[in-house]
């Protein structure tokens, strides 16, 4: 179990496979579905519902990124 923020600062709990997800994002910034497998999609999906991460449009691929950190 990992905590994490998502939209508007909220907290919340995610497992190890869903938080391997998170940190893959985290770190390349923007992942295109095209790159991930049927099951990292799945669980980036999940995410995205839970509204830990942002759905995104660039350069005419579909993607994930991490909701920006507010300081």
């Amino acid at each position: 179990m990992r905590a994490v923020k998502g939209k508007n600062q909220k907290l919340s709990l995610i497992s190890s496979l869903e938080a391997r997800i998170f940190n893959k994002i985290e770190e390349d910034g923007f992942v295109d579905l095209n790159s991930m497998s049927e099951r990292e999609q799945y669980l980036a999906d999940d995410l995205y519902k839970q509204n830990i991460l942002n759905k995104v449009r660039r350069d005419n691929t579909i993607g994930y990124k991490i909701f920006k950190k507010e300081i």
